[in-house]
């Protein structure tokens, strides 16, 4: 068989299992978010024993009992808040966020081991053998305030959950029915930040001598939360890392040396790489945030006000 050159086949591709510009723009902007985020506080701990949101008369510390078809009833139950807090050395204003060292089954302390393991990503804790659903399962954690989503990693159905602070909240402990029997990874909380590259790209050469490319790509932001305060606040903040240059990493070799902080279960690994680290490690190009623009600020209703961040970002290929 002839060999494949430049002629006779794709140029800078090699493998079509591998991520490319777009696919690499929607992670890196993620996982940027989710550390950002932390590094200014954006998140809240839930501790046992404590009832300090909206006068609630129920813990944020409290699992509930959820159906999922993957596992048998009583293997998993889950947060009123999900995104838990994995990361580690994040500090703000001399505090860190609670790490989960174990949980509480009935008042009975079980340390993390493998009868169960933490799907961090949907706030759930899953049990290997099913516990009874009249269960009091605890623990003390943290949970981000802002949730990031990639729009092209969205489940075929997503549910916006509102007033997911107020535990107070009498729905809650319908678990029969309604949105709390919906398993995490279906369920946006709010706030959040959507990110998607949109159909807005220019590429032109960037000097004599070589084919690498200039490339100005548009990422859309769109912000979505229940009060006008919290999305004007992430629009402003989204507006403000205009002319930020930001370091890319290679999602492709850190899968390829199965690098990523959390396993295919949403657990934490042993040794996770933090984002500084993997900034570091896998260097891939730097991003400049040349131009931000706001667009569509608006309230669908009292509990929905979304708006749209649009970014140009330019970067230099291969």
């Amino acid at each position: 068989m002839v060999n494949c050159n430049n002629n006779t086949c794709f140029k800078s591709v090699n493998n079509i299992s591998d991520d490319f510009l777009l696919n690499i723009l929607e992670s890196n902007f993620k996982t940027f978010f989710d550390w950002s985020f932390l590094q200014i506080g954006a998140w809240f701990d839930a501790n046992i024993n404590d009832y300090t949101f909206f006068n609630s008369n129920v813990e944020h510390s409290t699992l509930l009992p959820v159906a999922d078809e993957s596992y048998t009833d009583g293997q998993v139950w889950q947060g009123i808040r999900k995104d838990w807090v994995w990361e580690n050395d994040v500090v703000f204003n001399g505090t860190t966020p609670t790490s989960i060292s174990g949980i509480y089954v009935n008042d009975s302390y079980i340390p993390k081991n493998d009868s169960y393991f933490v799907d961090y990503p949907n706030g759930r804790i899953i049990f290997e053998e099913p516990q009874d659903i009249t269960s009091v399962v605890r623990l003390n954690y943290s949970y981000k305030n802002i949730q990031t989503y990639r729009a092209s990693d969205s489940p075929w159905f997503n549910v916006i959950q509102y007033n997911t602070f107020e535990t107070n909240n009498p729905d809650i402990s319908r678990t029969d029915d309604g949105s709390w029997n919906i398993s995490g990874n279906h369920r946006i909380q709010l706030p959040a930040i959507v990110i998607e590259s949109v159909a807005r790209s220019r590429s032109k050469g960037y000097e004599l001598g070589n084919d690498n490319l200039l490339l100005e790509q548009d990422i859309a932001f769109y912000v979505l939360a229940e009060n006008k305060n919290d999305r004007n606040k992430l629009l402003d903040i989204l507006r403000l890392q205009q002319d930020l240059h930001i370091s890319l990493y290679n999602t492709n070799d850190l899968a390829k040396d199965d690098k990523y902080p959390l396993d295919y279960r949403g657990d934490k690994k042993a040794n996770s790489l933090m984002y500084p680290d993997i900034v570091n490690d896998y260097a891939w190009r730097v991003c400049w945030i040349k131009d931000v623009s706001l667009f569509e600020i608006d309230s669908i209703n009292p509990n929905f006000h979304q708006g749209l961040a649009r970014a140009t970002v330019e970067i230099i290929s291969d």
